[in-house]
């Protein structure tokens, strides 16, 4: 079985952040169950026109830009078969607030504190790097302690880190399906690509007098 590295933490050439300032999972590039609502048609439409902007793409910055759509859309495309990450997240959340008696730290939403936060702040003697917490679905999560100081996250299920947070930020492991579904974004994705270059050489290639300008202003 094909395992799947660490996505996004602890990646110093992965310009597209996984995770936000406040120190949250970015979601807009995480695959999670639920998180598109597009049917397989829609989404083979939008990768095509996807790759036929990137393959005209004229500038580093534009390029970068898309690359970051390529990715939000691969997340898109995966999450069909995804685990419920978010939730998950949210789960691990509350089992580690309920442990902490921390009340003061970096807000986000509705006025939460974010689980890292809870964790570089824990107090040693929670040991909680000694407790597995129990989550939806047959998951888990541990609290390994860091070498940074205070503890890191680990959702885990099937021997797959579905999420996993240290002092660098977030990043995330593939099931075994997402893995084919990502195969099977970038077959489409990169053919999509492939063809819209063929498409501008052969532009670029025909002679002078089949170019698309004018013969004549006016008729005498």
């Amino acid at each position: 079985m094909r395992s799947s590295s660490l996505l996004g933490v602890g990646n110093s050439n992965n310009k597209t952040a996984i995770t936000m300032s406040n120190g949250t999972p970015n979601w807009t590039y995480i695959p999670s169950a639920g998180r598109c609502k597009k049917t397989k048609e829609q989404l083979v439409s939008e990768i095509k026109d996807l790759a036929n902007r990137v393959a005209h793409a004229n500038n580093g910055k534009e390029t970068e830009q898309l690359n970051q759509a390529v990715i939000k859309l691969q997340a898109d495309y995966v999450s069909e078969v995804s685990p419920d990450r978010k939730g998950l997240y949210q789960q691990a959340e509350k089992a580690i607030k309920s442990q902490s008696k921390n009340t003061k730290g970096i807000k986000h939403g509705a006025g939460e504190m974010s689980l890292l936060y809870f964790l570089e702040h824990a107090d040693k003697s929670q040991n909680l790097s000694d407790k597995s917490f129990s989550l939806a679905g047959g998951a888990t999560l541990t609290c390994p302690i860091l070498t940074t100081g205070g503890y890191g996250a680990v959702i885990e299920r099937g021997g797959v880190k579905l999420m996993v947070g240290n002092s660098v930020g977030w990043g995330y492991q593939m099931t075994p399906a997402e893995l084919k579904k990502k195969d099977e974004f970038y077959a489409i994705y990169n053919s999509a690509v492939k063809n819209a270059q063929k498409e501008i050489k052969e532009l670029r290639d025909l002679p002078d007098y089949l170019e698309d300008k004018p013969i004549f202003d006016s008729l005498a």
